[in-house]
């Protein structure tokens, strides 16, 4: 193992402390077909003028975002980002600031955590919020985990309309634990009550996305109340923007909420780094993973911040840890809270009136093409369901050969979907671009899809 930066000497100290005579032997008990015989068939060595001239032939392969016209989301949306989140976020004492260990160095980097925290309660209407989540599935992952906790059951109820990465994830989690995951089917294009009531009997949670995968609006009060009573908690994974027209979750009883921060002033960069949060009440503070910054006073009445109720395995006894979950999300939190204090409440709500409505209309656009019909009847924000007559990937195919990407195909998710395409729309859509996007799935339709 050349690449190892140790002398030959070191190598030998270490095999024989383990017990081997060789490398091969070491990795003896790996079978002969899984291992290297001989050197990787690589290319030689380039110069610099070389691999610079070669990084820019494979840039050029691709179309960048804002030379495309892009309806995709998902989950990971085109917003605005105002210049001003870049340059704070750029800032020094920001850009290189690592978790915050040491209380008495850290107060710049706590306390924009501590504002962060503030801003998601506020958010979602639930009394605690924490930080450091990874991104959005596996803050619903963690979540899953914390009702088990409290409700020592081991039985979780999962709806099928929450985003495919999001049960993908959380069925990772929970893999290796003899747990129940039993997913809800959907009811034109909702979690349907009685499937849910009826699956209720020892679970110990039931996760639902408000607004879910198809952008339609849950029956999340009528589910909640359903719950009460049953012991079984109910898990709500929000759109953070949606919250600025809709009820907090907070305030139709859920227990723990969930979400993704991505369109709260970060770009799409190939999908990351993303930015999950969790919120919860007061009764579950003691069971949240990541981190909580808290604010106090020191000897001398000055405030300061602090971590708080620490439940990683790195700050108490491995088996008494909630969760080993620990990430410096900070600088996309940073972002997250400049953008929300740039906006501020009417500008935030601003933001989601005009999503809304540029949705709606392209919604009511492209159902108006001969072939295509909204798939779905009931209220929605920002995404909306169209179905096709022929499969919509042949739509994404043709329509990107002109720079434009309509949407993401829902038969790659859902089996019966094949033929129905999720269009995403933001603030940066004009209405000519929803008019190109019309005329182009127009022509696509007129041609039955051919490219």
């Amino acid at each position: 193992m050349p690449y190892v930066s140790n002398t030959d000497n070191d190598r030998a100290e270490m095999l024989r402390a383990i017990g081997a005579s060789s490398i091969d032997e070491l990795l003896s008990e790996i079978p002969a077909e899984l291992r290297l015989d001989g050197d990787l068939d690589l290319p030689g060595p380039l110069s610099e003028l070389e691999l610079v001239r070669h990084m820019g032939t494979l840039a050029g392969m691709g179309r960048p975002s804002d030379r495309s016209l892009s309806f995709l989301g998902g989950g990971v949306y085109d917003h605005a980002v105002p210049a001003v989140v870049r340059h704070i976020t750029g800032m020094p004492q920001f850009y290189t600031a690592y978790t915050p260990y040491q209380a008495e160095v850290s107060q710049g980097t706590l306390q924009s955590i501590f504002e962060f925290q503030s801003l998601i309660a506020r958010l979602t209407a639930m009394d605690v919020a924490n930080a450091s989540m990874y991104d959005g599935a596996t803050a619903a992952a963690e979540a899953v985990l914390l009702s088990l906790s409290a409700t020592r059951r081991r039985r979780v109820l999962v709806s099928s309309t929450a985003s495919p990465s999001v049960r993908a994830v959380v069925r990772t989690y929970l893999e290796a634990l003899d747990v129940d995951i039993v997913e809800l089917p959907e009811e034109g294009g909702v979690t349907p009550l009685d499937a849910a009531t009826d699956a209720l009997d020892g679970a110990a949670c039931l996760l639902v996305q408000h607004p879910n995968f198809f952008g339609l609006l849950e029956p999340v009060v009528e589910l909640a109340k359903r719950l009460d009573g049953t012991g079984a908690l109910l898990l709500t994974s929000v759109d953070p923007l949606s919250l600025a027209v809709l009820r907090g979750p907070g305030e139709y009883g859920t227990a723990i909420a969930v979400g993704e921060g991505q369109c709260l002033g970060s770009p799409v960069a190939y999908g990351g780094p993303l930015l999950g949060f969790m919120a919860a009440r007061k009764q579950y503070v003691r069971r949240l993973p990541g981190r909580i910054v808290g604010a106090t006073v020191d000897a001398d009445d000055r405030r300061g911040y602090v971590m708080t109720l620490q439940t990683r395995e790195q700050h108490i006894r491995r088996e008494k840890a909630t969760s080993n979950i620990c990430t410096n999300e900070g600088l996309v939190a940073l972002a997250a809270t400049v953008y929300l204090s740039l906006l501020g409440r009417t500008g935030f709500r601003e933001l989601a009136t005009h999503v809304t409505a540029k949705a709606h209309y392209a919604a009511r656009a492209l159902a108006a093409v001969p072939g295509v019909s909204l798939r779905f009847a009931g209220p929605f924000f920002r995404e909306f369901v169209i179905d096709l007559p022929f499969e919509a990937a042949r739509a994404q195919h043709a329509l990107a050969e002109a720079g434009v990407e309509p949407g993401i195909a829902c038969g790659e998710h859902y089996g019966d979907m094949d033929a129905s395409l999720l269009v995403s729309v933001t603030e940066k859509h004009s209405r000519r671009d929803i008019d190109t996007l019309v005329s182009g799935l127009e022509a696509v339709v007129a041609t039955r899809g051919r490219a």
